[in-house]
This record gives structure tokens, sequence and C-alpha cells, in this order.
């Protein structure tokens, strides 16, 4: 049973295996962590590029083994970030999404589990890059419904 002097609240940390997921991780729990806060740790996962000439020659079992690779990277950074849940003492649960959209997922995910705040790393993308291929960031903080804290370092 929650004791009811704690405002028990879901926060989503959008992680993937980058340096700027794990310092948003950090500035999270250095700076904005309450004591009963659960954690909801979402990585989306790209599944695996192959452009549409290897995708002729490519067979089943090449397909299932790079999508295995691709598993077992998720696996590390899952073990990974429950190491340092643990580590801070604080409970939660990591979720992975093989989609190639992280932006939508982030927001479907929050919106689901009607999270309290959402905080994420940012890979500090140049004015043209960003208008050219998008920021996740920016998509999240445009259709969110509750704060975004985007962490940049």
């Amino acid at each position: 049973m929650a004791d009811k002097g704690v405002d028990q609240k879901v926060v989503l940390i959008a992680i993937d295996s980058s340096d700027k997921s794990e310092s948003a991780f950090n500035f999270y729990m250095d700076h904005l962590h309450k004591e009963g806060n659960k954690l909801l740790l979402i990585h989306s996962a790209e599944p695996p590029y192959v452009s549409s000439q290897q995708a002729m020659y490519m067979t089943g079992e090449l397909w299932e083994q790079m999508l295995n690779a691709e598993k077992e990277k998720v696996k590390d950074l899952e073990q990974k970030y429950a190491e340092k849940m643990r580590a801070k003492g604080v409970s939660g649960k990591i979720k992975a999404v093989f989609s190639g959209r992280p932006g939508e997922i982030i927001i479907d995910v929050a919106n689901e589990e009607k999270v309290a705040m959402i905080v994420m790393g940012t890979r500090g993308l140049g004015t043209v890059r960003r208008t050219i291929l998008g920021s996740v960031s920016d998509y999240v903080v445009h259709h969110s419904g509750c704060p975004v804290v985007v962490c940049r370092h």
C-alpha cells in the first residue's frame, strides 16, 4: 500500500545507447526524482536497415540473424538501465518497441501510461539537419500532453 504522503507519479525517460540518453537519466535522478515516482524507460529500437538492393538477395535466415543481433543490443541496453535503477533504489520498468518512429512511440506510450513527465536527451542537430531530418525532441515537445524535460549536454 502506498504511503498517503507520497504522491506517486510515472515518469517516462526515453533511452537509447547514446551518452545523451544516459545524461538525461542521470539529470532526472540527480535533480528531479521524488520518492515514490516510478520510472518507465522507453527505447524505440529500430529494425535492421536493409536497402532495396540488399533485400532482393536477402534470405529469411539472414534477416533473422540481423533481427536477433538488434534484439541482443536491446537486451544489453535494458540490462544496463535495470542495473542503474537498482543502484539508485528506484522502481520501474523498461519497454522496447521496434519502430522507426521514436517520437510517435514516446507520445503513444506516454498517453497510454498517463505519465506525469517525459525526460529525454537530444542529439543536438544543427538547424539545417533538424529541418531535413526532423527532431524527436521537437516532436515530443509539440505533441505531449505533459511536461517534457529535454536535457542538452
